[in-house]
């Protein structure tokens, strides 16, 4: 996203420079071929250009208004992740009984099945490993460096590389963004896992709506058998929810008290609930573009006024005509290329949702909620674009 106050000249030319240099090159041919070779005829009406250029600005108008409403939707939905982390955290904080503290019996209808797959046998077994200081350490989650280039991860096999290498070599994976061991001390093992599983799924759910490997990005947050499971999931965000709600499942049976289970259990999974909604409206706006009729349409029509205008003012402009079309074509040519940018808010360009920051902004919270003093700092504006 641009927070600068002032737009680089290297992404103005980038989305304007070569189509406003050619119909700058065409003017001139056609002031020359008027004024030069006198070919009258290059001239043409003034009337019919002046009435595509009002149509031409109405239909821009409205197909800008459309994306930017896909833009703004898209931040409004991501500002909702914020929320509802905060909120799924506070709960499992606040409102989770300490299982060692209530009775071992099991309340009717909430008795564990068989797990289905190895993603479920992870959340409703205890693994022989938990989160260590050197599942804490990572990169800053930005996906692109200070001079705005995409980041790879190393090419070291594949990015699976990485996953195996998961508490063996923890200096390979940044300084540390949070010790466990400096918790508060009624923090229980489950409350812990189930903070950080929300802290990997914003950063999952990121890496999904912009087509990259989540994996490498979640490491820090989960145990190796969970990471291991995942790697069979085609959604991970939404089998991240299922694995936070069956996790969830497991505390609930191991309280006694059958209302306060029923109360815990409407509670937490209209939390989950709304994640899921936040994720699939996401998606919808990831994978349902604007319809393909606009943006053909409008695109034939920009470049056919881009055409008629300097036939329509050479003859009252003459040596001007260069200039006046530079100003004009790239005033429209700006219009169309912004309203194409702002309808994908999840390609990890320049105009797109900060999800990079959302989701550090997320992670510090929910550290902080836990009682980590160590904590990443803020993703930080680069050139005046923010990711």
């Amino acid at each position: 996203m641009i927070v600068g106050r002032r737009l680089s000249w290297q992404i103005i030319l980038r989305y304007t420079g070569k189509a406003v240099a050619i119909h700058v090159l065409f003017a001139l041919a056609v002031n020359i071929g008027y004024r030069v070779f006198d070919a009258s005829w290059m001239a043409v009406p003034a009337m019919p250009v002046s009435i595509l250029a009002a149509a031409l600005g109405v239909l821009l108008a409205f197909r800008n208004g459309s994306a930017y409403d896909r833009w703004w939707e898209a931040r409004t939905l991501w500002g909702g992740v914020v929320n509802w982390s905060r909120t799924f955290a506070r709960q499992v904080l606040t409102l989770l009984p300490n299982p060692e503290t209530n009775g071992g019996s099991t309340p009717a209808g909430l008795e564990l099945p068989s797990p289905v797959s190895p993603l479920l046998k992870t959340a409703v077994e205890r693994g022989g490993s938990v989160l260590t200081v050197a599942g804490t350490r990572a990169s800053d989650g930005a996906v692109r460096d200070q001079f705005g280039q995409a980041r790879v991860h190393p090419e070291q096999g594949s990015p699976r590389a990485k996953i195996a290498e998961f508490g063996d070599s923890g200096e390979a994976q940044g300084e540390a963004r949070g010790v466990i061991s400096n918790m508060h001390g009624d923090v229980t093992e489950d409350a812990r896992e189930l903070v950080y599983a929300q802290m990997g799924f914003v950063n999952a759910m990121r890496c999904h709506l912009r087509r990259q490997d989540p994996l490498p990005e979640i490491v820090p947050f989960f145990r190796p058998e969970v990471i291991e499971a995942l790697r069979e999931e085609q959604n991970v965000p939404s089998a991240l929810i299922l694995w936070m709600g069956t996790r969830l499942r497991r505390i609930y049976g191991q309280v006694s008290d059958t209302q306060k289970v029923m109360f815990l259990h409407v509670t937490m999974d209209r939390t989950l609930s709304e994640l899921t909604d936040l994720l699939g409206a996401c998606e919808r706006i990831k994978n349902t573009p604007l319809p393909r009729q606009y943006d053909i349409l409008l695109l034939a029509i920009t470049r056919a006024y881009l055409v008629l205008l300097p036939l329509g003012v050479v003859a009252d402009l003459g040596w001007l005509t260069p200039f006046v079309t530079a100003v004009i074509a790239f005033l429209f040519i700006g219009l169309d290329a912004v309203g194409r940018d702002i309808e994908t808010p999840f390609e990890d360009d320049v105009s797109d949702t900060p999800m990079t920051a959302l989701c550090r902004t997320i992670e510090i919270n929910l550290r902080q909620m836990l009682g980590e003093t160590k904590l990443p700092a803020p993703v930080q504006p680069q050139n005046g674009l923010l990711y």
